[in-house]
């Protein structure tokens, strides 16, 4: 178990899938957590169902993302550990990407991500640690991805240099990279029920383990990126997808 016993926690994007069970593992390794989230009526229901503060944060809106750090600070304090976790997934061919969604992607995952980190580093005490949601999808080519897949190898170039220059303020910055993970992003992605039945599948069948992964499984990697168990540990992404890019 690691023990981050005191550590304050900020995970954005908190109120399911990953995030609401990174929640659930970092309360269990002792640590404080406040969760941000955009759609309101979610947040105060996972925030009062895990029992944690909460922040509202649009990542697609440079406005909210200027208020987060103050409200932080003000109803949370000084944070050791920031999880960027808040994202979007719309999937179209190449020739069927309109730019409302191509903006969408790259408003949310990278360029929200980019400034939230910006915002919050005066917050993060010397000897923290950031950790990034990427995506396989930045190291593939699979078809429908372009927009989003693009928007998650931004993410991961950003944890490269963000780690080149926050390690002198003391911080680590590593990231996790999911394979297909069962959480309700899948059911945001507008398409049919049987197609996704299909979609889901056809993805399990090319993975090794034969599954999606868990949240929790997903959960467990950023804990171990924030605990000093991985301390040695910087500029990393730690791929978390059942062999699917590796086997």
């Amino acid at each position: 178990m690691h023990d981050l016993n005191g550590k304050k926690v900020l995970i954005t994007g908190g109120t399911t899938g990953i995030g609401m069970a990174s929640v659930l593992a970092f309360k269990a390794a002792g640590a404080e957590v406040m969760i941000s989230g955009q759609n309101e009526e979610r947040l105060a229901e996972a925030g009062e169902s895990a029992g944690v503060p909460t922040v509202h944060l649009d990542s697609g809106d440079m406005d909210s993302i200027a208020k987060l750090p103050a409200a932080v600070e003000r109803d949370f304090g000084r944070i050791d550990v920031l999880f960027l976790n808040a994202g979007a997934t719309k999937l179209a061919p190449v020739d069927q990407t309109d730019e409302a969604t191509y903006d969408a992607m790259m408003d949310i995952n990278a360029k929200g991500l980019f400034f939230t980190a910006q915002k919050l580093l005066p917050l993060i005490n010397r000897g923290g640690a950031v950790i990034l949601n990427t995506s396989v999808n930045n190291q593939m080519g699979m078809a429908g991805s372009a927009a989003y897949a693009a928007s998650k190898a931004a993410v991961r170039s950003f944890t490269r240099v963000m780690a080149a220059e926050w390690i002198e303020h003391g911080i680590r910055v590593n990231a996790v990279s999911p394979g297909p993970i069962e959480t309700p992003i899948y059911s945001k992605l507008g398409l049919p029920q049987e197609t996704l039945e299909g979609f889901a599948q056809d993805i399990s069948g090319k993975i090794p383990m034969k599954r999606f992964g868990k949240p929790e499984e997903i959960a467990n990697v950023v804990v171990f990126l924030a605990s000093d168990q991985a301390s040695f540990v910087l500029g990393h992404e730690l791929v978390a997808d059942g062999g699917w890019t590796e086997v």
